[in-house]
Parts: C-alpha cells; sequence; structure tokens
C-alpha cells in the first residue's frame, strides 16, 4: 500500500476514477494520509464532495476509513464498497455521473489549487494555494475531523 503524503503533493486528480466512481481514488488518497497524518491542508471530515459521495455509497467517513485502512491496494477498497453494498456503488457511479455538471466551478478551484492547471492559470494558483491552505486550518481548528481517531 503507498501512502500518499499530501503535505508535499496533491492527491489524485478528482477526474481519476475507480469502479468507475470519480473522485474515489482522490478520497482514498486523502484516507490513507488521513490516516498516517500526512494530510496537510487537505480536508478528511470536512469536505463536502467527500461527503456526498460517501452518503451515495451509505457510509460515514469513519466507516469508509476503516475500509481503507484494512485495504492493501484501491481494487480491495473497491472490492469491499462492492461487498457491502452493491446498491451504494451504483449510487456513486450515478453521483460520479453528475459529478462535473453540478460542481464544475469547486473542480476548477481544486484543480487550480492542486496545480493540475498549467500556462498562465499556473499565477493564479499560487494566492489560491495560500488561501485554500489559510481556510483549510480554519476549518480543522473550528472542526476538527474525527473520522480517523482511535483507528
Amino acid at each position: 500500500m503507498s501512502v500518499p503524503d499530501l503535505r508535499r503533493r496533491p492527491p489524485r486528480r478528482w477526474s481519476e476514477s475507480l469502479g468507475q466512481i470519480r473522485w474515489l481514488p482522490r478520497l482514498i488518497d486523502k484516507t490513507r494520509a488521513a490516516l498516517c497524518g500526512n494530510l496537510g491542508d487537505y480536508l478528511f471530515g470536512q469536505s463536502p464532495l467527500d461527503r456526498e459521495l460517501l452518503r451515495s455509497l451509505g457510509l460515514r467517513h469513519r466507516e469508509f476509513a476503516r475500509i481503507v485502512r484494512d485495504a492493501p491496494d484501491d481494487g480491495d477498497v473497491l472490492a469491499a464498497l462492492q461487498a457491502r453494498s452493491p446498491e451504494g456503488v451504483r449510487a456513486a457511479r450515478a453521483w460520479s455521473d453528475t459529478l462535473t455538471r453540478r460542481h464544475w466551478f469547486y473542480l476548477f478551484l481544486i484543480d487550480l489549487d492542486d496545480g493540475y492547471l498549467t500556462g498562465a492559470w499556473q499565477l493564479l494558483g499560487v494566492p489560491l494555494r495560500w488561501a485554500s491552505g489559510v481556510f483549510a486550518r480554519a476549518v480543522k481548528r473550528v472542526w476538527p475531523s474525527r473520522a480517523v481517531d482511535g483507528l
């Protein structure tokens, strides 16, 4: 199992998919990083898009964190989700199909913040990364996540 250090690099891009579910690989990266204390300024337990995907899967952050903790790789995470709730996986695929239409601006900002956009966009990314870091640290201070506590 590879544990990403999100203090040094971003999680996988929101558009990457696992089992035809966009955002899932990104959420797995954030979960593994949270479990190992490498989350950096990313949110886990407070992100609205994480919450939407988990709601469609019929899970809470802590339950998802247990699945990720116990799964050696992404394929095993997907298998555990499928075994737990095939209808939840179907609902997550439907959620994924509407992700870009419903959240296009937020996804654009995420891409900008994570450095996935190149060229002139990179200039905008510098102040956005600073601002999003300040915002994330404030959210974590006011609304701390307990999603991986005690796991």
